[in-house]
């Protein structure tokens, strides 16, 4: 088994594709969960970004962003080095396939660095929360946990923290390094009580071995989480989605029979609606693959008898064309929405375009990495006015705008330092984070019954660094 690398990141705000990354903070662990090494990095905000007041509370980053000695791009080749440095292991994260590792993957795009540097050269990707939610169904004792309002346990880290680690310090919650050591803690948990759940992690932590993982279990439990609740599955996979290449499973508490023969347009029909039969199975996602044994637990798998669940999926592998259909329609489905959205503004952001564009093509990324391997920035300049795909292009003069603007041409400046003046000066709702957005939540946090002096005096922080900005940038507009 490989080292596993525990990371974490706190942004000026939620959004992946517009916010930014300020700290990055990580643990390396030996096989048997002992800490090798770790790292804690943090730098200063990317000029013409703006960052929202609660997200800023949450996570108390303010002050240090705001006194960091490291820019952005410092900062990610800061981390660049740690992960060749650690590299191959499996990189790990609490709910990083919804969040972290996008980000991160999005702010290589938007700095010109390699991309998934976190998903190969034999490096993995896991997201230990699914599995967590598991283990605390199957194995109650495997780690504490309190409940919502609703009667549902908290997986939220700071409420792991609170009962699961003693002498507990406050202040490192929602940090990097901090909510790394909480994952720590709730992975050794889960290794000694939870075992067999803690071993299957590493089933599906690529596409390959959750490939081979389905081919291997004709039968498996999954484990999907919706309204709030982890819900185990008895499942089959049976069909693959002919846009987004996932595995698409069979709920075998569903019979069969009526669907298998129904035209395509009846089973389209059906496929649009929500709680449909069949679910996908994201085979970059590290999904939840258990024996089914563990399925078998449920009183509604337990009444309808382990024969009658091998007969349905041996019922949906003999007919073959009834999974090639549903791959496809699902595939027609996904076109469709994607039709519908396609012009909506934020669709046309360069900063939304990652996954939409593709990859760079090679010609590009040897620009990239001379790039990176030069430090003069007017020879950098001059790079990116060679790049054929316009992302780039765009993304190169605003990096050099955010890290030495005096190596653009002046024209060039004006038009980025106009263009982002507009963008957070906006009164209109947009996906950037803009100065009213910010300024107007100072206000409604301010406002807040019973605000506490620490608090207050941390609002009124950002409310000056908002001024400042505003201060800026409505000399451009």
């Amino acid at each position: 088994m490989q080292n596993i690398a525990l990371i974490d990141t706190e942004s000026i705000n939620s959004s992946t594709s517009t916010g930014v990354i300020f700290s990055i903070g990580g643990i390396l662990l030996s096989p048997e969960l002992e800490k090798l090494d770790e790292f804690n990095f943090f730098c200063r905000n990317k000029p013409g970004h703006i960052p929202d007041p609660y997200s800023m509370w949450v996570n108390k980053g303010f002050h240090q962003m705001q006194k960091a000695n490291s820019s952005h791009l410092e900062m990610m080749y800061n981390f660049h080095a740690i992960v060749k440095k650690w590299s191959p292991c499996v990189w790990g994260t609490w709910n990083g396939h919804s969040f972290d590792f996008p980000f991160i993957e999005k702010e290589n795009y938007r700095s010109l660095l390699p991309v998934y540097v976190l998903k190969t050269n034999q490096n993995m990707a896991a997201d230990f929360l699914p599995f967590a939610r598991a283990s605390k169904m199957f194995y109650q004792n495997s780690f504490e946990a309190k409940k919502n309002e609703k009667g549902n346990f908290s997986f939220k880290l700071t409420d792991l923290a609170e009962s699961n680690i003693s002498n507990l310090d406050k202040n490192s919650l929602h940090t990097s390094i901090g909510d790394c050591k909480v994952v720590w803690e709730i992975l050794k948990k889960m290794q000694k009580n939870a075992n067999p759940i803690y071993n299957s992690i590493l089933k599906t932590t690529t596409k390959e071995l959750t490939n081979k993982t389905l081919e291997e279990n004709k039968i498996f439990t999954a484990v999907f989480y919706w309204y709030g609740r982890s819900r185990p599955t008895i499942c089959t996979a049976f069909a693959t989605h002919s846009e987004y290449k996932w595995p698409i499973v069979f709920a075998l508490e569903n019979d069969p029979k009526p669907l298998i023969n129904l035209s395509r347009n009846a089973l389209k029909e059906i496929l649009k609606k929500p709680g449909k039969f069949c679910r996908p199975f994201p085979s970059n996602k590290n999904s939840v693959c258990l024996h089914y044994a563990y399925g078998m637990e449920r009183e509604d798998y337990k009444a309808l008898g382990w024969e009658k669940i091998k007969e349905r999926a041996n019922l949906i592998h003999s007919h073959k064309e009834f999974g090639k259909n549903v791959g496809e329609i699902l595939g027609e489905l996904a076109m469709e929405k994607k039709e519908k959205s396609a012009d909506k503004p934020e669709k046309n952001l360069v900063e939304n375009q990652l996954y939409a564009g593709g990859f760079a093509k090679p010609e590009d990324q040897k620009k990239m990495e001379a790039f990176h391997t030069t430090s003069d920035w007017v020879e950098r300049n001059k790079i990116v006015d060679q790049f054929d795909d316009e992302r780039f292009h765009y993304l190169g003069k605003r990096l050099i705008y955010q890290n030495q603007p005096d190596a653009l041409l002046k024209k060039e400046y004006k038009a980025i330092h106009e263009d982002i003046a507009k963008k957070i000066l906006s009164v209109d709702e947009n996906r950037f984070q803009t100065i009213p957005m910010s300024e107007k939540l100072c206000d409604d946090m301010r406002n807040e019954k019973n605000i506490s002096k620490e608090k207050l005096e941390y609002i009124n922080a950002i409310d000056e660094y908002l001024h400042q900005q505003r201060k800026i940038y409505e000399k451009a507009s």
